[in-house]
């Protein structure tokens, strides 16, 4: 048989395809820990308030803040090959397969079916059966799944969808983890190991506001950064009041459910304190309450279409910020 399967993991955070498809490749060790606490642990939300849309996703205490962690993080080797030159050469699953060959993991933005694009990791190839290990959102769920050659179209301009100031998939990736990081005994300086106190507590201010160096930047374009994020959902939120029921967006719960995991992990990194993981588990678990109070809604607003339970969304919002910032004064108390 002539299959290639390169290691990966369960995602540690998969709201979004880049975060995704990097947790896939990341070992959670201690030499990924500290680098991961200092690149995720602030929510970050843009919003329009013509149009009413808005996004969250988790930034980073660094430049650049806002933008993919793919070309950034230590631990992996990015090259990026324009297709038009690639694919002139040869076809899409040949040059897939010599870059698996090579230990590459591979990810582009690929055509579907209905002229849509999306994000696509692969991991592995069985040339027999001519299928690709394809790591992509399948019902909803990040999950991994053989596909047909024929499935994996070519990109063939360049994507209007690029988004947060990264022009990112504009070709085709191969990753590769480095050879230190390939080394389990090796370390690096420049992950900034030993993610300290002082360093959660910078983050902190910064994410309850009593330090704005970040948003002070990131506010000059409509981002927000925060537990002011929380207030921002709501005034979004609001406005599905006045208008016809359409189901609520689930991608920024998500994303706070995982912050909440990320914030738990990094609590139990640095404090050895039962009482705050406790407090940090109740945070963890309504955060998921309120994402499944939002999928409940969800249903009843296309079964019934009434807004069902929408008050009970915008008080567990509250919630949530008030349990939130309550633990972390507590955490500059210590």
């Amino acid at each position: 048989m002539q299959q290639i399967l390169l290691e990966t993991h369960k995602p540690l955070i998969a709201s979004y395809p880049h975060h995704a498809a990097l947790f896939s490749i990341l070992d959670i060790d201690e030499r990924s820990l500290s680098w991961i606490f200092h690149n995720y642990l602030l929510l970050m939300l843009s919003c329009d308030y013509n149009t009413g849309n808005y996004g969250m996703d988790l930034c980073s205490q660094y430049y650049p803040w806002h933008q993919f962690k793919w070309a950034t993080c230590p631990m992996i080797i990015t090259r990026v090959y324009q297709p038009a030159i690639i694919l002139d050469k040869c076809n899409l699953s040949d040059f897939i397969y010599n870059l698996l060959k090579e230990k590459n993991y591979v990810y582009f933005l690929r055509k579907l079916k209905g002229g849509f694009f999306h994000e696509t990791f692969i991991s592995g190839i069985d040339l027999d059966k001519r299928k690709f290990l394809v790591h992509d959102f399948f019902e909803g769920f990040f999950e991994k799944k053989w596909l047909s050659f024929d499935d994996i179209y070519q990109k063939e301009e360049n994507s209007e969808y690029a988004d947060w100031a990264t022009d990112y998939l504009n070709g085709i990736w191969a990753i590769n983890k480095t050879d230190k990081y390939l080394s389990q005994n090796n370390y690096y300086y420049e992950t900034v190991l030993n993610f300290t106190k002082k360093d959660f507590e910078n983050i902190i201010k910064e994410y309850i506001g009593i330090n704005k160096n970040i948003e002070d930047i990131l506010i000059k374009d409509k981002r927000f950064v925060g537990v002011k994020v929380y207030d921002l959902m709501i005034n979004m939120l609001e406005r599905y009041k006045n208008v016809i029921c359409e189901p609520f967006a689930i991608h920024p719960f998500s994303i706070l459910c995982e912050h909440k995991k990320l914030l738990s992990l990094a609590i139990k990194y640095i404090y050895n304190n039962d009482d705050l993981t406790k407090e940090m588990d109740a945070i963890e678990n309504n955060a998921i309450l309120l994402k499944n109070t939002v999928l409940y809604c969800n249903c009843y607003i296309e079964e019934n279409n009434n807004y069902n339970k929408f008050n009970n969304i915008i008080e567990k919002i509250h919630e949530l910020k008030a349990q939130e910032l309550e633990l972390l004064n507590k955490i500059l108390d210590c």
